[in-house]
Parts: C-alpha cells; structure tokens; sequence
C-alpha cells in the first residue's frame, strides 16, 4: 500500500514550526506495513491544498493530509476539498454543531458563527470524530485514493490516526512490517563494526542504521515487498544479538525502561545520588511508567555542603588537600550512603565538571565520576564526556543508567566515554 501525506499552513512553509505530525505519520505507517510514497507540504491558500489533494490522491492509494480544519479565515481545507467533490458547496451538519454548542455551553463561551465553521462539510464527505478537540476530519474518496484530512494540533492528529486511519492502513498493507533493534551506549560507528556485512544493501531483508533520541537504531525492512514478516523478524534478532548487550529489550523504547527491565528481573530496588547531573537520572527512571515498583528515590547533593550533610560525605575529602567533590572517594560515600539511607539494594552516583567553566588540567571539562553501591561492594569508574554541558551531562546520565542495568544483568563491560584507572 501507498501512503502519501500532505501538511497544510504558512507557519510550515515559512519555518516558524517544525513539521512533527509528518515524521510521526511516517514512522505510524511504515510500522503498519505500508509505504510513504511523498511528502508535501501547501500553504493556506485554498487552490493550492486543492491542486495537491488532486495530484497525490493519483499516486497514492490512501492521502492523509494534516492542517486547516480550524473555525479562522486561514483554515481553508474544507473548501478545498469541497471544490474537488461538490463544486465548492459545504453543508452544515447539524449533529457536529450541536456537539460544538455542547461543548461551548460547557466552558461558558458563545457558540458564535465563526465557531460554527467546523461544523460544515462538503455533501460527498464523511465527519471523523475528534476525541481532542472540537473540530473533526474529514473523511472521503477521490477516483481510487482513500483521503484523510485530520486537524493541525499533534495531539487531536495523533489520536484521530490512530483510532480511524491506522487499522484501515493495516487490513490492505501487505508488506512485512520493519522491525527496529534499539542500543544504548554505542556510536554508530561501533555499531557498524559489530554488524559487519549485515548492513550490506543488497541484502534483503535490508538493514539501515541511525541514530536517534540517545539511541543506535537498527531496522530490519522489506523495501521490496517480497520478504515474510518472519525474515524481517529473524533479521531483527540476529541484529540484536550482534550488538549484544548493548541492545535493548524488543519492549524497550528507552534506556531507562531496560534499567527498568533488569532491575525488577532481579527483584531488586534503586536509588541515586546525583551532583552534576542535578537530578536528571532520577527524572529519566521516573519517566517510566510503573518505575515507583522499583525506584525508590533520590538525592541531588549539588554543593559540596550538600555532599556532606544529605550523604555524610566526609570534609576532608572535599578540602583542598583532599582528592575534591570530582573522585572516586565521593562518589563512593555517595552510593554507599545513598543506599543505607533508603534501603535500597543498588544506588548509583555521580559528580563531575559538566562545564563550561571549572576544568583543570588534571581534571578536565567532561570529567566524571560515577559510584556504584550493591551488596557485592562499591566501586567506581571514570568517564571522559566530550561535548558541551548538555551533552556531557546527558551522556552521564546515560552512563551511569547502563552500568545500573548492567549490573542487575551480571554484565561486566566498559561504559561510554570510560578512562582506564
């Protein structure tokens, strides 16, 4: 099956937004097992949305467009697509406007004219019920091409995709749907070097490679619909197992899920202590739903004050003759601290100089403790982070997360970025 989208607005056009409800449209339809033949994109002008609707809907066995179904002067989609279908007449739906007039009398504003534009369709068109907001799609056939045209707002799209367009997409594809093997930890160019000629082209089932969200992303597809789902499957898991350990469960969309994962596996809970990362590990594992079953809290002891009073790191390890706030001794009585005080069975630590400012050259920008706590011990490990703070920041969380999940998993293995003591 052919898919083509079409996004409808100046702000497009003109770069004031990015066009996210075309990337997310075209990976919810390549995992449905279709194709993305073009992309478009039209301003607010109501011959050009016209012009487009037509010349896709030729080369596409289902249109989905996105944008202009709004009540304001600029949402022209409607028009559109009744100059396509009925001359340009529209009709008032009494049912919509009722449902708006519902909805208006709820929040106590006036059910005005201009409010009353959504509830107009061209006679030949089909209303899609809007679960997000007041405006519906628009649902019709042009000469063999299945059209779709869904509001602008990523959130009304997203669940109106899903609950009308998606399963209609999924009855008619025949391909064998992609299926992406996600690792954590890995350049691309490491990554490569571990797939070897898997990621030769001509191959099929074909593997491409990027990276994306923090993540090394492989995905086993069928570019010439001639493969079965269960080539594409065993593609995918011979990749997963050349990338090893790095790569995370199918599940898994994120690290932290995967620390998730591994942690309840062994039945155990966790606990962080966190300086330079200012919380940011503990926000990453409580992003995960169900993370309160084995994520019991954490401590953010940024000044050296802090280290000493919330962990009872010891003051002579911070002055000036001592190893500072940056070494293994801290980040140590951090974990080891961090996990008598919560009761935790692991508790993860660290401190580092995430910059721009406060590097030396014994201890550069990028420098970074991490401290690790279970009943086997504590120890710790150096990292040399590149990047600006974000990234070093960012890359620390990461870091400290994988040797966290490693460890529940009874994996031994460098971490990213990792000095040689």
């Amino acid at each position: 099956m052919n898919v083509a989208l079409l996004s409808i607005g100046d702000e497009l056009l003109g770069g004031r937004i990015t066009d996210t409800n075309a990337e997310f449209l075209s990976r919810e339809v390549t995992a449905l097992g279709a194709s993305v033949v073009e992309r478009a994109v039209v301003p607010d002008e109501r011959t050009a949305i016209g012009g487009a609707i037509g010349r896709l809907a030729g080369v596409a066995d289902v249109l989905v467009c996105t944008g202009g179904l709004g009540p304001t002067t600029d949402d022209l989609s409607r028009w559109a697509a009744a100059d396509l279908l009925d001359t340009g007449e529209v009709i008032d739906d009494e049912e919509v406007a009722a449902a708006v007039r519902t909805w208006c009398d709820g929040v106590g504003v006036p059910m005005t004219e201009v409010r009353a534009v959504v509830a107009k369709r061209p006679p030949s068109a089909a209303f899609v019920s809007n679960d997000q907001g007041t405006a519906p799609g628009l649902h019709f056939r042009l000469g063999s091409c299945d059209v779709w045209m869904l509001p602008g707002p990523p959130v009304e799209m997203g669940s109106m995709f899903r609950r009308h367009v998606a399963e209609v997409i999924g009855q008619e594809a025949s391909a064998a749907r992609p299926i992406e093997v996600r690792a954590a930890g890995l350049t691309e160019v490491q990554a490569s070097d571990l797939l070897g000629d898997r990621l030769d082209r001509t191959l099929r089932p074909q593997l491409g490679i990027r990276v994306g969200g923090g993540l090394v992303r492989v995905t086993a597809q069928d570019p010439d619909g001639l493969c079965t789902q269960s080539q594409v499957n065993a593609s995918a898991e011979a990749a997963r197992k050349a990338l090893r350990h790095w790569s995370l469960p199918a599940d898994c969309e994120a690290l932290a899920e995967a620390v998730g994962v591994a942690v309840q596996g062994r039945g155990w809970t966790c606990v962080t202590a966190e300086s330079c990362t200012g919380g940011g590990i503990a926000a990453a594992l409580t992003a995960v739903p169900g993370s309160s079953a084995w994520f019991l809290g954490g401590f953010v002891t940024y000044a050296n004050d802090m280290k000493v009073q919330q962990l009872g790191v010891c003051q002579t390890l911070l002055s000036p003759s001592g190893p500072g706030a940056v070494s293994a001794e801290v980040v140590e009585a951090m974990a080891a601290k961090a996990r008598l005080l919560s009761g935790a069975d692991v508790a993860v630590s660290v401190s580092g100089i995430a910059g721009p400012d406060g590097g030396s050259p014994d201890k550069p920008v990028g420098t970074v403790w991490v401290g690790l706590s279970d009943s086997g011990g504590t120890e710790s490990r150096c990292l040399r982070v590149p990047g600006d703070r974000s990234k070093v920041r960012s890359g620390t969380v990461d870091a400290a997360m994988q040797w966290m999940r490693w460890r529940a998993s009874g994996v031994v293995e460098r971490l990213p970025w990792e000095r040689a003591q």
